[in-house]
């Protein structure tokens, strides 16, 4: 277990790294968190000293192909920034990011809070406070060199790799809709590069929207808030971006989200 001040020392690590745009070779062996615990406690850390204003949450790991890429057999969840969540369409500078990946999720608004509780939410109880669902493309930007390949505990204290959220119209009346069910493509520059479905996250959206509200229903989790953006995990296997490259990801009913990454 980390103590406060390795706690602390890989914070600014991670801190420095992001103000400066940079992408740093690791956090240092001396304070690299080693357990699920120890990551959080550095994210918390590292987003308080931060001091970027946050409107929602995210799941990741929550497709079979990300879980065995980082080694985790479970979800984990970290902050959305305020200031990094567009509305689609949207044009981002390649120049402000690290290298890019694009994952394509469901994202969802609620028309009431989730707060902590004593006992664990049940998908009804999460489905009655869902005011809209959206196709979202997340846009990946790991500060630590090679993410992919890094100890997923350093991944999940750097925020879990966030970097942008592009967030389409989505539809109000979603109850129609199968979610597991939703064909996603991810077309770049015209050319359909990816394809997946909502049962590859976690077998189905809302269930990890689930997961994520029970993830912070705890004393000391804070819950999900109304009107905030949470996002689910992808549909679809990752995207590396060439700068200057235009993305379409289409979710059938959902409607479409794009994105457009500039080389400057």
């Amino acid at each position: 277990m980390l103590t406060d001040d390795q706690i602390e020392a890989a914070a600014n690590v991670l801190v420095a790294a992001r103000r400066e745009n940079a992408v740093i070779e690791a956090i240092p062996q001396s304070c690299r968190p080693m357990t699920l615990a120890d990551a959080y406690a550095v994210q918390d850390r590292f987003i308080e000293r931060l001091g970027w204003p946050t409107s929602g949450w995210f799941c990741a790991c929550t497709n079979t192909v990300i879980q065995e890429m980082l080694g985790l057999a479970e979800p984990y969840c970290a902050r959305l920034f305020t200031d990094f969540i567009r509305p689609s369409p949207a044009i981002l500078k390649g120049s402000d990011f690290p290298p890019i990946v694009l994952e394509c999720e469901f994202g969802f608004r609620l028309s009431r809070d989730l707060p902590p509780r004593g006992t664990p939410y049940s998908r009804g109880d999460v489905e009655d406070a869902i005011a809209s669902i959206h196709p979202t493309i997340e846009v990946v930007a790991g500060h630590l060199r090679d993410w992919t390949t890094q100890d997923v505990f350093s991944v999940i204290a750097d925020n879990g790799t966030d970097g942008a959220l592009i967030v389409g119209q989505g539809v109000e009346d979603w109850r129609g809709i199968d979610l597991k069910d939703v064909s996603v493509e991810l077309r770049v520059n015209g050319s359909t590069e990816r394809r997946g479905s909502g049962s590859n996250v976690l077998g189905d959206p809302i269930g990890s929207f689930v997961w994520l509200a029970n993830s912070r229903a705890g004393a000391a989790g804070g819950g999900l808030k109304a009107g905030e953006t949470h996002n689910t995990g992808t549909a679809t296997e990752i995207y590396w971006v060439t700068p200057g490259d235009e993305a379409v990801a289409d979710f059938g009913a959902l409607g479409e989200v794009r994105v457009h990454v500039t080389a400057t």
